[in-house]
């Protein structure tokens, strides 16, 4: 049984533009309309309970943008809205429709009569929803083979993640036509206390956040029988981006791997590793070391031009080095599956 607890509604009446149907039965039986730039209300008719009208929740375009992802179905997005903010209202039959809300509170009756019960996802729609054009998104598998449990699977998955939205957020901050806004929210994922391993893991996830759903792979499937797979679901050109650079890794391992020591050991000797604030507390001299060797490794790990890399790190030598470390230890542990034989990709024969 769902347990809601009641909420007064908090915000008031307002307008919105009908968009579309989501689903036909003998009627719009669920219904999108454009509320801003930032919200969607989705609805759902109550034409077979009092006779007229709709009723929707206010949600916000991530919540949207995930519900046609499939991550929840639609009750759920119901009973977890935007602000806590539901709403009864009519549709005229005019067009464009501008649509007049009228502000309800979620009641246990309103529940029951209105809430959809679960199961139903966004692929039982009958309509496809036509405003968000989202790109193709390509499968691909990786081969598993050998004992496995689920953490082992979680962490393979968490660093193709964070080197996926490394290299979406590289990408993005590079191309002339990303807004400066997003550009922005991708410099904003730099600034991070790095003083420890936690630092490390907020920076790859705020990276994602900031790239938005391109910038975060999706397990599609999985198959535990050895020998098996697991299908992960994002662009193809940056899976080979991912791949390339594990290839590229396990040709290079040593030079890699001395490079990295190199610069791990300086920031340690200066006890720069954990240290709370940046480049302001290390002398002129210390900083020029800490970009030669961070140069160093970012020429041989090849994941990124270090002055591209410098730039979303706000120009600051102690955060990039910190951010190339992260980066190499990443793929080596990725290149460990590979080099262990537990995990293989079509075309790809380590050196």
């Amino acid at each position: 049984m769902t347990t809601v607890v009641e909420k007064s509604a908090t915000t008031a009446d307002g307008w919105a533009i009908f968009e579309q149907v989501l689903f036909w039965s003998s009627e719009p039986e669920v219904v999108v309309l454009d509320f801003n730039k930032f919200s969607k209300v989705i609805a759902v008719s109550a034409s077979n309970i009092d006779g007229s009208g709709y009723f929707g929740a206010k949600v916000s375009v991530a919540q949207f943008r995930n519900y046609l992802r499939g991550k929840f179905d639609l009750r759920f997005l119901f009973l977890r809205p935007d602000r806590w903010t539901w709403y009864h209202f009519d549709l005229p039959s005019l067009d464009p429709v501008k649509v007049k809300l009228r502000n309800v509170e979620l009641t246990q009756k309103r529940i029951s009569m209105y809430v959809p019960g679960h199961g139903f996802f966004a692929r039982d729609h009958s309509e496809e929803y036509e405003a968000f054009p989202t790109a193709p998104r390509d499968v691909q598998r990786f081969l598993v083979n050998g004992e496995w449990d689920m953490r082992e699977f979680s962490r393979f998955h968490a660093q193709i993640s964070d080197l996926y939205a490394f290299s979406q957020g590289v990408e993005e901050f590079a191309d002339a036509n990303t807004p400066v806004e997003k550009k922005r929210d991708i410099v904003k994922a730099f600034v991070k206390p790095w003083e420890g391993g936690g630092s490390y893991v907020g920076f790859f996830r705020s990276l994602a956040k900031a790239g938005g759903e391109d910038a975060r792979p999706d397990i599609k499937a999985i198959q535990w029988a050895s020998p098996g797979y697991m299908d992960v679901v994002g662009e193809a050109e940056a899976f080979e981006k991912l791949i390339s650079l594990v290839d590229h890794f396990g040709r290079n391992r040593r030079a890699i791997m001395e490079a990295y020591d190199h610069l791990w050991s300086y920031l340690q000797e200066f006890k720069l590793l954990g240290a709370r604030k940046r480049g302001d507390f290390a002398t002129d001299s210390v900083l020029k070391e800490v970009e030669s060797r961070g140069k160093d490794l970012g020429k041989v790990l090849g994941a990124t031009a270090y002055s591209t890399l410098k730039r979303m790190a706000g120009e600051d030598a102690i955060v990039t080095a910190k951010v190339l470390l992260a980066t190499e230890r990443r793929v080596s542990r990725l290149y460990d599956f590979f080099s262990e034989g537990r995990v293989a990709v079509e075309g790809l024969k380590l050196a």
